[in-house]
């Protein structure tokens, strides 16, 4: 054996050796869709099914409620250990309290996996997507987005890899009708309403209503500004000078609506009156003293009172 022939056996050895060596690419990875939504839970949107498929094949399909304390943003859905290159779908159906059959809006998004990668696959329902009575959603497969038909896939290339502070990084880089650049102190000032902000004074009279599963209640409304307009906690409190007694509080996290000079509002915080140890006959017609708290995802706080008379009848 010459030593060109030598030389080409060790190369072909050491090629050999190289090859069994060389660790094997990763065979599966994971997918993390982030639901936002500019539709509040509990007021726009009552119900949701969530349908999940990978490779074609259901991989789950629910029913999330805002009685069940399911139905809340941001929320994530998670297609875990699959496949690199497997298809994977989700479609949201947003359904309102008023008619369980016909959803308000309709989204759907998907990709592929990529073997050895937790990708990030935003989904937002936009309040530009709601179908209105009569209207038909987008034909399948195409979804809406910023108001539009559009095709519902994403190249993964385009995806960010998964961080648990996703949610909070959205909010913190995207602009703000409610919170702009350099914007002063906070404002939030209290009203009442149901469906919309109607402006109170002190001591002007707020109808006490009877809830659908008992209870009772007024239906507490804000304005504010320099506050984000998602992710933001609104805390609901009051007090009743007269017996001394402290309201049980109430905690939200809802979307605000645009509202007119700068501000924005949010209607329809079902504020309960009675508790075990007061009912509400010993509440109507006293002086309910209603104190609002909203902070946002960066942490600044704004906060409003009002001064309400409760009504003498329920509604």
């Amino acid at each position: 054996m010459n030593m060109r022939s030598v030389l080409f056996a060790v190369l072909v050895l050491c090629s050999l050796v190289l090859a069994g060596c060389a660790p094997a690419a990763p065979t599966s990875g994971t997918v993390v869709v982030g639901v936002t939504s500019e539709l509040r839970a509990g007021i726009d949107i009552d119900r949701m099914r969530v349908l999940l498929r990978a490779g074609g094949e259901v991989r789950g399909d629910s029913a999330l409620t805002h009685a069940s304390g399911q139905l809340f943003f941001p929320k994530e859905f998670i297609f875990r250990d699959l496949a690199d290159g497997t298809a994977v779908e989700i479609t949201l159906e947003a359904f309102g309290a008023a008619d369980a059959v016909r959803p308000r809006l309709v989204r759907t998004a998907s990709t592929r996996v990529v073997g050895g990668s937790t990708l990030l696959l935003p989904v937002r329902l936009e309040q530009e997507c709601v179908v209105p009575p009569g209207n038909d959603a987008c034909p399948a497969p195409q979804t809406c987005m910023a108001g539009g038909c559009s095709a519902p896939d994403v190249d993964p290339r385009q995806l960010d890899p998964y961080s648990a502070s996703w949610a909070e990084e959205e909010v913190a880089g995207a602009p703000d009708l409610c919170k702009p650049k350099d914007a002063g102190e906070p404002v939030v000032i209290v009203g009442e309403g149901q469906a919309d902000y109607f402006p109170l004074d002190d001591l002007d009279e707020v109808q006490v209503e009877a809830g659908p599963q008992g209870g009772y209640h007024i239906f507490v409304a804000i304005r504010l500004k320099n506050l984000r307009r998602s992710g933001s906690i609104t805390v609901v409190g009051g007090t009743v000078p007269e017996l001394g007694h402290t309201l049980d509080p109430l905690r939200v996290i809802f979307t605000f609506d645009e509202d007119e000079g700068g501000f924005c509002k949010l209607a329809g915080l079902r504020f309960r009156l009675d508790s075990r140890e007061v009912g509400i006959d010993a509440l109507l017609g006293k002086v309910v003293e209603v104190d609002v708290t909203v902070t946002d995802s960066e942490g600044d706080t704004g906060t409003g009172k009002r001064k309400v008379t409760l009504s003498r009848t329920i509604l």
